[in-house]
């Protein structure tokens, strides 16, 4: 205490507490029992209050000016009060003060933390140090806790705004002699962790909380616990929000990642195309892993699509940084960084997620050196050379998926009430979820605009790709990043193979770029590798709806006429092989040798010349094996003939011949797995035709046409069109086709029951196929006729007809198919007239013939019929055989016709076995079929089973020969 600047001596201890009793209850009446009991207690001395007084009296002789008159120390109403303001004593100075400060704002801590320093100030070594009594005992405590308060909240203020080689010494000296104060503990904690003394400051905490554990038995409050979840690095972003599907994905890479299975390091990639949610379901797994790694998570955008990745040193001082090493500890070269981070990752759990990788050498410097941690890779690229537990290869979308997307972006109830269109949105997105997305997100922005507007707009050619994007990102800009990585045969490529379609053969792709097929696979397998291109099989590729769309817009912009010189180098391939089987399929047809040639290549270079590389185009291919190779070719490249026809046709009038005759050379290899696109690029081939005023093109597209419409029984459309084709091929001298069409004609006559017609359009077939040299059609067209005569009840005409066929010189042995057919005719005959044995005979005749070839259709109906004739025969046992094989055939082929005869003569067979049961279920089976058939090809079946249940078996299904 001073008066008047000059320190007062206040006498002995016990005098002194009383002055301290008063001065804690400055200007206020304290009682004399109140201040008996603060020096004393319950244990007061023989006479405590004239002791008390005698302390006040002492006390007055100090503190009063004038003794006469006291004006500082006064006696009041049984007690003693001290006049003194509450501002001239330190201790209500300094909780002013702190009071003060906690006023301050949150953008004041300088001030605040002034104040702070200014109430700490007021202390001068320990609070009433060696004053007895009671009170004396409790105000110390409650001092010192206050001074340690004021310390603390100061320390934090240093912590945040200081250097910490200001205020680190005087906290860890505090932190030593206060082991079990918490807050003081977070103090260092933090501060260690932010002068990047990490490992020291997780040394202190786990010290800490063995310390409270062990000894008081308790857990660290919350602010420990969050502060301990700061040390652990979290680094990972944020989940993506309506994460859709991909449950098994998730799971399978929670498993993979925490199953020990051996003792290296746990490695799980995720590879795929741009946008396919990558990133999307690594972050989602990565998140559902947390506590499984609490050392913390670790997560570096490597930018591999960028044109320059992220520098694998640069990533490996911030994770080493987010460890807890200091940055000046950290070496400045890249193995230097690395061996640093497998050394600071040792003995840790934790999670790394390293997005979006350009190759395995940026990655190899990144991996921690603890088995105990976990690592997500994603890529564009398959990484060949990473020790991963677990590949996941992600597709699209499932289209529940892409519509259970839909809904969470906009709607359930709005995606249901145009269901149809929703399901168009996300085919036409590909069922891409970034392309799902995006295009939900627009519908979202605009919720009264109807879901079909936005499916016009990606469908339309002019548009298309471009429609996919918000203002925050384009799937267009995504497909790009990957294309401007490809060195520039590898984008060439690109560009070219996007105009095959809907997949790409590898003898194909050596045609487009004009390469051998070694180098034209090792260049496909290379966009397989970027995840550009697909690959579906052995030697055959497919696009991305959406890559493919990119890549044809950036072909246009970058050389217009490479569309047309990839068409061109098509089209050659194609109608070679075509004519090829054509031949096989149809041996001494004269349409093989009018078929029309591609003009010369006129167009740029190759991609060979892009390369660089001498190598030779692609030679001629050689001829097929056989017939049945011929057929697998055929099926494998027919859809690409048919895209590639519907391209030319749509560009415009320069190849529409050898167009138009590529697919009428594919046609008797069987165009019905592709009928309705067919029947779409032959309509858009006449157009072309009609447009340009080439009556040859138009003929032969017409007759194209009514072929595909015949074989898909709209027999009024079929006979319009073969009916023009006639007309514009007798227009243009084009015999080989009239004679085709005039066989067409006949088979719609036939199939509508109008048999003179049918037989008066077939002779004039087999005619003109008689004087073009044609030999298999004149076959063809006169067994044709045959058939009609059966049906109009002259099989014996019919007989005689087929046995001078087969009796004629070559009369088979030009074509095994044709020679087959015949010998079906003629067994046919025969069960009408009664010569059951001669009937078996022949059709066996034409199953040794339609085997080899592979002849499915042919083989089964002569197989069904040969079991009616067995079983007519009383050779029960066999025509069930006979009729079971047959019903394997047609199943294996895919005909329903054939697999309804079937089911019928095996009914009828297992009627005479006496399995009453078994034949009923095929008679119903038969039904079932039947009534899923073009209506024409019901009624003929249908008057099969009328006549089999009635027992007539003089009955012949019609059109037996629709080629």
């Amino acid at each position: 205490m001073q008066r008047s600047g000059s320190a007062i001596a206040l006498g002995a201890p016990r005098q002194r507490s009383v002055l301290v009793s008063l001065l804690l209850r400055p200007d206020a009446v304290v009682t004399v029992d109140e201040l008996i009991d603060d020096l004393w207690g319950d244990q007061p001395p023989g006479s405590p209050l004239i002791t008390l007084r005698s302390y006040v009296s002492q006390l007055r002789k100090l503190l009063e000016p004038a003794r006469e008159t006291p004006t500082v120390l006064l006696s009041q109403a049984g007690g003693y009060r001290l006049a003194v303001d509450p501002d001239q004593v330190d201790l209500w100075r300094a909780k002013q003060l702190h009071e003060l400060a906690g006023r301050c704002s949150p953008e004041q801590p300088e001030q605040a933390r002034a104040r702070l320093r200014q109430a700490l100030s007021l202390w001068h070594g320990e609070p009433l140090a060696d004053l007895p009594g009671p009170l004396m005992q409790r105000e110390r405590e409650r001092l010192s806790e206050l001074h340690l308060t004021l310390l603390e909240e100061r320390l934090a203020l240093d912590v945040a705004l200081a250097d910490p080689a200001d205020y680190l010494p005087e906290l860890e000296s505090l932190t030593a002699d206060h082991p079990f104060r918490e807050r003081l503990q977070a103090l260092l904690i933090r501060a260690l962790h932010r002068q990047g003394r990490t490992p020291e400051a997780r040394t202190v905490y786990d010290t800490l909380h063995e310390r409270l554990v062990e000894r008081l038995g308790i857990e660290p409050g919350p602010e420990l616990a969050a502060l301990r979840d700061e040390l652990d690095p979290d680094q990972l972003p944020s989940p993506l929000p309506h994460f859709t599907g991909r449950r098994d994905h998730v799971a399978r890479l929670g498993h993979a990642l925490t199953s020990r299975t051996g003792p290296g390091l746990r490695l799980a990639t995720v590879t795929g195309m741009a946008g396919v949610g990558k990133t999307a379901l690594a972050v989602r797994a990565a998140h559902t892993l947390r506590p499984h790694f609490p050392d913390g998570r670790l997560y570096a955008d490597l930018r591999g699509a960028d044109l320059v990745p992220a520098s694998a040193s640069d990533i490996l001082a911030e994770f080493l940084t987010a460890l807890g090493i200091r940055p000046a500890a950290v070496p400045k070269d890249l193995p230097g960084r690395s061996a640093l981070f497998r050394t600071a990752t040792a003995g840790k759990r934790l999670l790394i997620l390293l997005d979006n990788a350009r190759d395995d050498a940026q990655i190899q410097p990144l991996l921690p050196g603890s088995p105990d941690c976990a690592v997500i890779v994603t890529s564009r690229t398959v990484l060949y050379s990473v020790p991963s537990v677990l590949h996941v290869a992600l597709d699209v979308f499932s289209e529940g998926e892409a519509l259970s997307l839909l809904d969470a972006v906009i709607g359930r109830a709005r995606r249901c009430s145009q269901q149809a269109d929703a399901e168009l949105l996300v085919e036409a997105c590909g069922r891409l979820p970034l392309a799902v997305r995006i295009a939900a997100a627009r519908l979202a922005a605009t919720p009264d605009q109807p879901i079909a507007a936005l499916v016009r707009r990606l469908t339309d050619d002019r548009e298309g790709i471009t429609a996919l994007r918000t203002r925050d990102v384009a799937i267009e800009q995504v497909f790009d990043l990957s294309y401007r990585l490809l060195p520039p045969p590898l984008a060439s490529a690109f560009r070219l193979l996007s105009w095959i379609e809907p997949d790409i053969g590898l003898a194909s792709a050596a045609a487009v770029l004009g390469l051998p097929e070694e180098q034209a696979e090792r260049l496909a397998e290379s966009l397989v590798d970027q995840a550009l291109l697909e690959s579906i099989g052995a030697g055959r590729y497919r696009y991305h709806d959406l890559v493919r769309a990119f890549a044809r817009r950036t072909s246009r912009r970058l050389d217009p006429d490479e569309r047309t010189a990839a068409h061109h180098r098509l089209l050659t391939l194609l109608l070679s092989r075509a004519r090829t089987a054509f031949a096989l399929a149809v041996p001494g047809d004269p349409v093989a040798d009018v078929f029309g040639d591609p003009v010369a290549d006129v167009f740029g270079a190759p991609i060979a010349d892009v390369l660089g590389d001498p190598a030779p185009r692609p030679a001629a291919h050689p001829g097929f094996a056989d017939l049945a190779d011929a057929r697998r070719w055929a099926r494998a490249e027919t859809p690409s003939a048919v895209a590639l026809a519907a391209a030319i046709a749509t560009a415009g009038p320069g190849e529409l011949r050898p167009t138009v005759d590529l697919l009428i050379a594919l046609s008797p290899l069987g165009l019905g797995a592709v009928g309705g696109r067919a029947e779409e690029a032959s309509r858009l081939l006449i157009g072309a035709a009609v447009a340009c005023g080439d009556r040859a093109a138009e003929g032969r597209s017409r007759f194209l046409l009514g072929t595909i419409l015949l074989a898909g029984a709209r027999l009024d459309e079929a006979g319009a069109q073969a009916r023009e084709a006639a007309r514009a091929c007798q227009e243009a001298g084009d015999r080989a086709v009239l004679r085709q069409a005039l066989n067409d004609l006949g088979l719609i006559a036939q199939a509508e029951g109008r048999h003179g017609e049918a037989i008066a359009a077939f002779d004039e077939a087999a005619l003109l196929a008689r004087r073009l040299g044609h030999r298999s059609g004149e076959v063809a067209s006169a067994a044709n006729a045959a058939l009609s005569r059966i049906r109009s009840g002259r099989a014996a005409i019919a007989a005689e007809t087929c046995r001078l066929l087969l009796d004629e010189p070559a009369g088979g042995a030009a074509d095994p198919a044709m020679t087959a057919y015949v010998h079906y005719v003629l067994g046919l005959a025969y069960q009408v007239l009664g010569r059951l044995d001669d009937a078996a005979a022949q059709l066996r005749l034409c199953i040794d013939r339609a085997h080899p070839a592979r002849d499915l259709d042919r083989e089964s109906a002569a197989r069904s019929r040969l079991a009616d004739v067995l079983r007519l025969l009383g050779r029960v046992d066999e025509a069930v055989h006979q009729a079971e094989r047959a019903l394997v055939l047609a199943t294996e082929g895919g005909r329903q016709r054939e697999r309804a005869l079937a089911h019928l003569v095996l009914a009828n067979a297992m009627t005479a076995r006496g399995d009453h049961g078994t034949a009923r279920t095929h008679e119903a089976e038969a039904q079932l079929l039947l009534g899923r058939l073009s209506a024409p090809e019901s009624a003929d079946a249908g008057l099969l089973l009328t006549a089999l249940a009635a027992g007539d078996r003089a009955v012949v299904t019609p059109g037996e020969n629709r080629r």
